[in-house]
Order: structure tokens, then C-alpha cells, then sequence
């Protein structure tokens, strides 16, 4: 299901019927071959002229298809009200079954998934003692579809596989594609890619190669495959899926199929390090769809503070967080935006409460959770957590062994390596986690993970070795027009140098609390994490610390 603004109004029952139109057969079949063509103000018209002649359902339900796919939310769901009214007058349960799935779909865009779920229901109480129909196939596939939003993937692909036999059984091939793909979704959701995927494929093989003929199931169907990609990190087949479904979107002149489209080509955009063009995508989609209802342009202004983020524009990141408030991103960006600033109790919790939401069926969403919950148990001085979080990335990376999720698990192992005080170890599993990203032509990522290994090969004495490897992801970053904290600070993050820089005035770490109302056990904790990452130890620590910082500006 898609949203949509309003825009052009043309009012159905202001148009006449032509003299010479005898019944509304005629322009009902027009109308609907308007619509396989994407011809929707022509569609409008047809369904008026029918409407003009003679009410039926029929004709309601198309001209509410119409002035949906023109952004016309008012005419879209008074005209399929009025039909759903004419249909329960007729004591025609199964076409007024139809019209409730149309509203669900109008609702949903419109006004929310609370409403949208009521039609739903609606359509299955009328049809409990009917035939196999499309909308009983509709009730099980929008179903699905909500449960997929929860991340209930086992609930997913139950109520999916009923919906595709039901599509089957009446031969229904929009309805039975979408069901395959949801039914795929759900699959790799759970981690069952190979069987996921082929369906997918065969879904979208249908969806463009012309075997269905609805807008919206092909839009469904293909974004049903994008989102898969994303899920297992396959972002260069995600990026070839977005291009098609700009490309079907163009045929139909369908502008809400082009904006949901952008937030996925920005996340390709922001992997591979073109973050202009990423930032134009999400500031055009946030201005279209946020013209269609409030709430509607979470998504991408999720991915538009993540980008700010990593640009080091915290400040404008922050500002945008009460704007998506309702996003599962809200906690991850929260979680992530508090470790750069050194808050590694506040990431903690953000991380923890993510991966709450998420639930432990939706495998793959759960990776961006795990990532920042390893890195702000470590931070935190919680090496079990911390570790249990890396155990469970590694074992998702087996089932999907691609480059982006293999190097995610080792970048979690060598962190954990590393607050084990192994840096050995570490330097191994970091410098492959950095090469495998650079693989993957996740450029941020791998200059991430370098900054990480210089301060990892400090910490084992390799210092030579330590500055030309922070300066390769320096040269990396300022190429991007990245500015995170912990670039700006020496390896350090915010936090951390603030601290550092207390040290080097002197202060005991009982001061430093006081300072910065912080505990002693977190100032400490900060201290041991800043010796790490410079190379300090033991009673000359402090010495080198405070030698460290002035040589680093941080006084």
C-alpha cells in the first residue's frame, strides 16, 4: 500500500453522460483501460460519464482507483465510500468486501494504518461465508503486510501463503504476485534468503515483465525486492531495482512511486559515499511526502539525519529527531548521536530499546542495533554485553555471507578483541572489516573501521604504522565531506576529549565527575578508553595523556 497527497480534482458527479451512451458498460471498460495505461485523468472521465448514466459500484470503485493515482485523497475515498454504501444496499457483500479493501488502501495513504487495518476487518466479517474471492486473497496479503510492519515475519508468511492460494484460486495474478512477494519478504526477514529471494525474483519478474497490470501491485511488488536487498546489505542489486521502479514510475506518471523511490536510492546513494546526490533524493522526497499526510515522510527524514550525522552536522541531526519520532530509526539515530558525544549509557539504552522494537524474528533489521550496541557496551566498559552482541551479528553474517554483513561481524569482533585488550587480534579482524567495506564500496564504513585500526595499532605499539592509516581515513572522510566527532578529535570522541582535556589541566578524576556531572566510574571508564586508543599506561600515563593532548590542540 502506497500513500498519496491531494492535487487535481475532477468532482465525479459533475459530468454528463454523452447523449449518444445508451448504459455505463461502455465507459467502465474505457475507464479501466485508462487505467492499465496510467492515463488517470482520462480514467476520471470515464468513470464520471458511467457514474452520469447510472450508479454502480463498479464505477465508484474505479473513479476512486483514478483520483487515488492522482493524488486526490478526498475524491479517492468519497467515491469509494459512496460505492461501499451502494454494494451493502444491494446486499452484495462480496463487491462491498472489494470497495473495503479499496478504502483500506485510500486510508492507509491517507490517514493512517489504524483506519486502513479496520477496513481490512471490515472486508473479512462480510466475506466469512462467501466463496474464495480477490478481496479474501486482499484481507490475507494486507494482513500480511501489517505484520511485516511489526516485524513479525513467522506472521507474515502465514498469512501471505494463505493470500497467494486464495489469489490462485481465482486467478487473480496482480493479488498473487504481491502475495509472493510478500510472502519472500518475510522469508529473508526471518533468514531464509535463498527461498526468499526466489521469490522475489519470480514476483518481480511478473511485476515488469508485463504480466500485471496495476500500478501499484508492480510499484508493491518491487519495492518488496528493494527492501529485501537492503536487509542483507546487497546494495548494488537494490541500486539496479531502484532505477527500474523510477523507470515503470516515469511510464505512469506516477509521482508517488518516483518519491518512495528516492529514500531507497538515497540509502544506495549514502552506502557508496555520494552523499550530494543522497541529500538531494531525501530533501526532495521529504517535500513531496510530506504533502500527503503528517507522518508520512519519516523514512526519509530518518536517512536525512543519519546523513547529517555523519557529516558532523550534529546540531541540524538533532534538530530533526522530533520530527520522526514514530520511526524505528528514532532510537538507533538517538543511540548513535549519544556515542558521539560520549554518552555511552544513553547509546546503551537507545540500542537496547531499538532491538526491543525490532523483535528477535526480524534478523536482519536487527544488525544496525547490534553494531551500536557493541560499540557503546565497549565504550561503557561492558565487555559480556558487548560480546553477545558481536556473537549475534557474526551468526547472521553466516546465514547471508555477503561483504557488507561479513565485515560487520568482523568490525564487532575486533572491538571487542580490543576492549579485551587483545589488539593483535584486533588489528586482524579490523583491517579485514576495512577492506572487505572498501569491497563492498562502503567508503564511509571503511574509513570508519581505518580510524578504529589506527587506534588499535596505537595500542600495540605500532605508532608509525598508526598515522598512516589515520590519515588514510582522514584523506577518506574529508573526501566525502564527513566531519564525525571522532575525526575531529584525534581518534577521540567528543566526550572522550573532553575529558582528555580536563586530565591535561591537572584535574583527578573525582574532579572530572564533578566537572562534567558525570560518575567517577564513568570518568574512569573514559580514561581508560582515551589510554587505550593513545597508548597509555600505567603510572605514566597521565603523562602521556596530557603530552598526547597538547600535541593534539586539545587543551
Amino acid at each position: 500500500m502506497r500513500p498519496y497527497p491531494a492535487s487535481i480534482r475532477v468532482p465525479v458527479r459533475t459530468i454528463v453522460a454523452p447523449t449518444w451512451m445508451d448504459e455505463p458498460g461502455k465507459a467502465i471498460e474505457e475507464g479501466r483501460a485508462a487505467l492499465a495505461h496510467g492515463s488517470w485523468a482520462e480514467a476520471r472521465i470515464r468513470f464520471a460519464e458511467a457514474l452520469a448514466v447510472e450508479e454502480t459500484p463498479e464505477a465508484y470503485e474505479g473513479a476512486g482507483l483514478a483520483a487515488r493515482y492522482e493524488l486526490d485523497a478526498e475524491a479517492a475515498i468519497d467515491a469509494h465510500e459512496r460505492g461501499y454504501r451502494l454494494a451493502r444496499s444491494l446486499d452484495d457483500a462480496a463487491t462491498a468486501a472489494r470497495l473495503a479493501i479499496q478504502l483500506a488502501h485510500d486510508t492507509y495513504a491517507f490517514r493512517g494504518p489504524s483506519e486502513a487495518s479496520g477496513w481490512v476487518e471490515r472486508a473479512a466479517l462480510l466475506i466469512e461465508a462467501e466463496p474464495p474471492s480477490v478481496a479474501a486473497a486482499w484481507v490475507s496479503v494486507l494482513r500480511a503486510q501489517f505484520a511485516l510492519a511489526d516485524h513479525d515475519p513467522d506472521s507474515a508468511q502465514a498469512e501471505s501463503a494463505q493470500g497467494l492460494a486464495l489469489a490462485r484460486e481465482v486467478a487473480a495474478i496482480d493479488v498473487e504476485m504481491i502475495a509472493l512477494s510478500v510472502n519472500g519478504l518475510a522469508l529473508v526477514s526471518s533468514g531464509q534468503i535463498e527461498d526468499g529471494m526466489r521469490r522475489l525474483d519470480a514476483a518481480a519478474a511478473a511485476a515488469t515483465g508485463g504480466e500485471m497490470t496495476d500500478a501499484d501491485s508492480i510499484e508493491t511488488v518491487c519495492c518488496h525486492m528493494i527492501d529485501a536487498c537492503k536487509l542483507v546489505r546487497d546494495l548494488e542489486r537494490a541500486n539496479e531495482w531502484c532505477l527500474r521502479v523510477r523507470e515503470i514510475a516515469t511510464r505512469f506518471a506516477d509521482r508517488q512511486m518516483f518519491s518512495i523511490c528516492r529514500t531507497a536510492y538515497a540509502d544506495v546513494l549514502l552506502w557508496h559515499g555520494d552523499w550530494e546526490r543522497a541529500d538531494e533524493e531525501l530533501t526532495a522526497a521529504v517535500a513531496e511526502l510530506g504533502a500527503l499526510r503528517p507522518g508520512r515522510d519519516v523514512d526519509p527524514l530518518a536517512r536525512l539525519a543519519e546523513l547529517r550525522r555523519r557529516q558532523g552536522r550534529t546540531s541540524e541531526a538533532e534538530e530533526l529527531l522530533p520530527r520522526f519520532e514514530s520511526h524505528r530509526f528514532h532510537a538507533l539515530l538517538t543511540g548513535l548521536i549519544a556515542l558521539d558525544r560520549g554518552d555511552a549509557e544513553t547509546a546503551m539504552e537507545a540500542a537496547a530499546r531499538f532491538l526491543r522494537r525490532v523483535g528477535e524474528a526480524d534478523r536482519f533489521e536487527r544488525i544496525a542495533g547490534l553494531d551500536l550496541l557493541v560499540r557503546a557496551a565497549v565504550a561503557g566498559g561492558d565487555l559480556v554485553s558487548a560480546r553477545t552482541a558481536a556473537e549475534e551479528i557474526a551468526a547472521i553474517a553466516v546465514a547471508c555471507p555477503n561483504a557488507p554483513l561479513r565485515a560487520a561481524a568482523l568490525l564487532a569482533d575486533g572491538r571487542v578483541a580490543a576492549a579485551a585488550g587483545d589488539p593483535a587480534t584486533a588489528c586482524t579482524l579490523v583491517e579485514d572489516a576495512a577492506d572487505l567495506f572498501d569491497t563492498a564500496g562502503a567508503r564511509y564504513d571503511a574509513a570508519v573501521a581505518r580510524l578504529e585500526l589506527a587506534s588499535v595499532l596505537r595500542a600495540a605499539g605500532r605508532g608509525g604504522r598508526a598515522s598512516k592509516t589515520e590519515a588514510r581515513a582522514r584523506t577518506a572522510l574529508e573526501e566525502l565531506g564527513a566531519r564525525p566527532p571522532e575525526a575531529r578529535v584525534g581518534g577521540l570522541s567528543a566526550r572522550e576529549a573532553e575529558v582528555l582535556r580536563l586530565v591535561a589541566r591537572g584535574l583527578s578524576n573525582d574532579d572530572i565527575a564533578r566537572e562534567l556531572v558525570l560518575s567517577v566510574r564513568t570518568v574512569e571508564r573514559h580514561v581508560a578508553n582515551i589510554y587505550t586508543k593513545i597508548g597509555a599506561s600505567g603510572r605514566t600515563g597521565r603523562a602521556i595523556a596530557t603530552a598526547w593532548a597538547h600535541g593534539h590542540g586539545i587543551t
